[in-house]
């Protein structure tokens, strides 16, 4: 799903847009968006029974709703985004030094999770199209 863009029109032609936060942004984005995921993210985690024994690839993580909800039913998860905006609010979230299991990788590709040393994940979500990941902004 990917977020609409707003527009903001000057007040005078030629004057200089204004500078836009891109953490403020993610944040707003994250508050409105997540909002009307949380039941999407809900149906599917109780259908697909995610739990203790369940390894999580979420690609396009966003700030890590998905992640959280899997991770507070005792999943292991890793999120995967090209957005370190958006990876900036998982990491909020999702303390690595917390009691959560949880892995966030900045890339552009899924490959870039691959962890060798570690078992294969269980179950993959990705609930926006996967190109350059998060490129829909």
């Amino acid at each position: 799903m990917t977020p609409t863009l707003v527009r903001e029109h000057l007040a005078h032609a030629g004057s200089a847009p204004p500078r836009v936060n891109p953490r403020k942004r993610a944040r707003d984005w994250s508050e409105i968006q997540e909002r009307m995921l949380l039941p999407l993210h809900e149906t599917v985690h109780e259908r697909l029974e995610v739990g203790p024994g369940t390894r999580l690839l979420g690609l396009g993580c966003g700030s890590g709703l998905a992640l959280l909800l899997a991770a507070s039913k005792g999943a292991a998860v890793t999120g995967v985004d090209s957005r370190a905006e958006h990876l900036a609010l998982a990491r909020d979230r999702l303390r690595p030094d917390g009691p959560l299991d949880a892995r966030l990788v900045q890339a552009d590709s899924p490959a870039d999770a691959a962890d060798a040393e570690a078992p294969p994940y269980t179950l993959v979500t990705a609930y926006e199209t996967i190109g350059g990941l998060g490129d829909g902004d």
